[in-house]
């Protein structure tokens, strides 16, 4: 079996890994971690890495735009959609005890769900914020303090032979993140796939309705819509759309070529691909 390359941004174990399992489940896989989104993405576009898997969406704190602006400006695609259940962990070196914790390392995200566990620990820890979860990691390695801990996954302690001194501490059980599977070629799923576009509007009147208007014609459905600034014209936007269906179905491609055509100067499919949403449990 042929190895596969994966970037990823972030340290094994994280919960992106996690999403790299369940996208290639049958896989023989090689993880290439970098330290930021935008080098897993040139990963794959210079060839170096096949795949890069990537978080573009919590159902918590909403989308990760930084990612789509990426895509957006990348001739790279989305080939698949996996979600992961988030579950967070209270990490600490081997001999650390809960009750000592003084200062709790965090990355701002897990800090916002995992909130009211902190301020409840009996300590009452300092918190500070990094990048990511691979910078929560080697502060703790560094600083080698039983009374500092960490917040992230138990397959981050598992992986670096730390100790888990309390499980799925999040604030809210039922946290999910969707992730995107990126590759060099687009591929095609069937005529039951899901679709990512991104264009801009004319600036006129009932512009963007006129622009979804093409999907309601033809019984499609519009599943996420989302505006965001376009970076170099202020005040403009660009709008990000899922609909349901593959380009492959004739409906589809007749809509996004009518959307082209005559309600966007600028219009880029990111992808068709297949997507299966699992229960929080699985």
């Amino acid at each position: 079996m042929d190895k596969i390359r994966v970037a990823f941004q972030g340290v094994q174990g994280a919960h992106t890994t996690t999403a790299i399992e369940k996208a290639f489940p049958e896989k023989e896989i090689e993880l290439i971690p970098f330290a930021t989104y935008e080098q897993a993405f040139e990963a794959v576009a210079s060839k170096d890495c096949d795949y890069a898997v990537i978080p573009m969406e919590n159902s918590l704190q909403g989308s990760i735009h930084s990612n789509y602006y990426l895509l957006a400006r990348t001739f790279l695609y989305i080939v698949n959609e996996v979600y992961v259940p988030i579950h967070y962990s209270l990490i600490g070196l081997p001999d650390a005890k809960i009750e000592d914790i003084s200062l709790v390392i965090t990355h701002p995200g897990a800090l916002s769900v995992c909130q009211g566990y902190l301020d409840a620990m009996p300590g009452k820890p300092a918190i500070e914020t990094v990048y990511d979860s691979a910078g929560s990691v080697e502060m703790l390695l560094n600083f080698a303090n039983p009374e500092t801990a960490m917040v992230g996954s138990k397959s981050i302690a598992d992986y670096h032979q730390l100790a888990v001194l309390d499980e799925n501490i999040e604030d809210q059980p039922n946290n999910l993140t969707r992730y995107n599977v990126i590759a060099r070629e687009p591929v095609n799923p069937g005529a039951e796939g899901k679709t990512t576009l991104v264009f801009t509007t004319y600036h006129r009147p009932g512009a963007l309705l006129s622009a979804m208007k093409v999907f309601a014609d033809r019984g499609i459905d519009l599943t996420k819509i989302e505006s965001r600034p376009l970076p170099d014209q202020p005040f403009e936007y660009m709008f990000y759309a899922d609909i349901a269906g593959s380009v492959s179905n004739p409906k589809v491609k007749e809509a996004i070529d009518e959307l082209e055509n005559y309600h966007t100067p600028w219009l880029r499919v990111l992808g068709s691909y297949l997507s299966t949403r699992e229960d929080m449990d699985a």
